[in-house]
Formats: C-alpha cells, sequence, structure tokens
C-alpha cells in the first residue's frame, strides 16, 4: 500500500504480525512452521523446486516455509495470485538469513530477504531493500494490551 511516498505491507501469522515500511513498493509475509503440506508443494511449487525439495537431505521444513513465504511476498508486492506463481517464480536456493537475494523474475528485477524467528519464516520483496526498508514483528497480545489501556 501507499501513503504520500511511504509504502506499507504487513503480514500475521498466529500471534505475530510483521510490518515492512519503504519508500518502494514491497511485500512482506510471516509464517509460522506446521507439519509440511504435500498436497500445497504440487499445487504451488514450480517443478524445480519439487525437484529440489525431494532431494534436500537437511532443511526441506526450512525450504518449504521459505518458498511459501517468496511467493506470497512477491504476489503481494507485485499482484496476482499464489496459484499463478507455481512455474514463473523459483524461491532461491541456498539463501542466508538477513543477506538481500538478487534474482532477474521475467522483466523486472526483485531482491528479496529472509529471516527466522524460532519456528517464524519471514520474507520481504522489493524492487530495490535497501538500508531505508525496515521491518518489526509485533506482538498482538502486546497490541491489544496497550489499546485496552487506551481504552479503560
Amino acid at each position: 500500500m501507499n501513503n504520500g511516498g511511504i509504502h506499507f505491507n504487513l503480514s500475521h501469522s498466529k500471534n505475530f504480525i510483521v510490518l515492512g515500511i519503504g519508500k518502494q513498493e514491497l511485500g512482506i509475509d510471516i509464517l509460522c512452521e506446521r507439519k509440511i503440506n504435500k498436497e500445497l508443494i504440487k499445487y504451488f511449487f514450480s517443478e524445480e523446486e519439487q525437484r529440489y525439495l525431494h532431494h534436500l537431505k537437511e532443511g526441506k521444513q526450512d525450504y518449504y516455509w521459505n518458498a511459501l513465504c517468496y511467493k506470497e511476498a512477491y504476489i503481494k508486492c507485485s499482484g496476482g495470485q499464489i496459484i499463478n506463481m507455481k512455474n514463473r517464480l523459483v524461491c532461491p536456493k541456498d539463501l542466508q538469513y538477513g543477506k538481500v537475494n538478487r534474482v532477474k523474475q521475467e522483466r523486472e528485477q526483485i531482491e528479496s530477504i529472509f529471516f527466522k524467528d524460532s519456528n517464524y519464516h519471514i520474507c520481504m520483496i522489493s524492487n530495490n531493500i535497501s538500508r531505508k526498508l525496515t521491518f518489526e514483528i509485533l506482538d498482538m497480545d502486546v497490541i491489544y494490551r496497550k489499546i485496552e489501556g487506551l481504552i479503560s
């Protein structure tokens, strides 16, 4: 979303909200790990991603959740539907948390950055991830207590 030159995007999973703010379009997603859903792999993962995931000895859980976050963050940044990304968007392999990944996607270059906090996976996507692009994880219980204190 754009508000006077400032763009923001948010996502939530279980009890956490992640908010990304920057001067360019961005998409952000947070997902809490659960059991891998093999049906989702067939529908949302490209053949390349499916092969990569199948052959991973370690890190299957991380790649699965990072790939879902990546696709959702991309959709939130550029529009579309996740089902249409199946063969058009491939999650970076061997990514390093906290480090910007650059890939050419169709006619544009996109940058992504991944984070993991305990069992939560976070991905932020933009055309240009700069140091001025920030995000914050917010606990909904803390926010609720603050609001409740203002109302009381």
